[in-house]
């Protein structure tokens, strides 16, 4: 079967690995050499360090724990990148189901916003009353109650800068408690859509924005209240807690 391999039964530039960069991580039923010529011979430039350029990885029995990170930190971060068993590989070298894994040429950034990035990215208060949001800048998206100037006005009195323009000087977003809830759910509102084109726009290549709540800020508004008698921010709590979510 070994030597089959390398005549096609159908046009060998129609083949998914053709004039794509392919990686391969593990052990398969053929050995490593055999098919890196293989996937060579199949028109794949075959280059073991995954990037963003790799448009697939074959991933085979005991694979480096290192490179499974790496893949898993670029598909984290949006690039298209497919994993293949042994079972696909067999199946495309076959000639079988070939229009299953088509891909495109050109390296594509197009993150898919779960609540998965969410919670890896949760920016939270520590126990106690130490201010972590001190001198950072923040961004508060949609969904709130109506007196949202109130909550930036909470944070602000927590010395948080509050922008409210996009820009790459952002370092939270703050997300409304109904957003994170349709998250959990698996619906991206117009807030998580929003962050999401902001991102795959963005030249970086590396998502790694950092995510408050709603409540993260008021529950901490409310100790640093009660650790410090500080009315004024009481006045702004319940001035916001009083009106109504739009």
């Amino acid at each position: 079967m070994e030597n089959n391999l390398f005549i096609p039964q159908r046009e060998l530039k129609d083949n998914p690995f053709y004039n794509k960069r392919v990686a391969y991580i593990g052990n398969f039923t053929i050995d490593n050499r055999t098919l890196s010529k293989l996937l060579k011979h199949w028109g794949a430039e075959v280059n073991n360090t995954i990037s963003k350029a790799t448009k697939f990885v074959l991933i085979g029995t005991n694979p480096n724990p290192e490179k499974i990170s790496k893949l898993d930190t670029l598909l984290h971060d949006g690039f298209s990148i497919r994993r293949l068993s042994q079972t696909d590989i067999d199946l495309i070298f076959q000639g079988e189901n070939w229009e299953d894994y088509t891909t495109l040429d050109e390296v594509i950034k197009d993150l898919d916003f779960t609540i998965e990035h969410f919670n890896q990215h949760h920016y939270t208060f520590d126990e106690g009353v130490r201010n972590k949001i001190a001198g950072k800048e923040l961004y508060f998206c949609g969904g709130f109650r109506e007196d949202k100037y109130a909550i930036s006005q909470i944070a602000g009195n927590l010395a948080a800068w509050c922008n409210h323009m996009l820009s790459s000087q952002i370092q939270i977003f703050v997300l409304s408690n109904s957003t994170i809830e349709k998250l959990k759910q698996g619906e991206k509102d117009e807030n998580i859509l929003m962050i999401q084109n902001y991102y795959n726009r963005n030249k970086t290549d590396k998502f790694d924005f950092s995510f408050m709540t709603e409540d993260d800020i008021l529950n901490f508004a409310k100790l640093w209240i009660e650790t410090y008698d500080d009315q004024v921010l009481n006045s702004l709590l319940q001035r916001y807690l009083q009106s109504n979510y739009v």
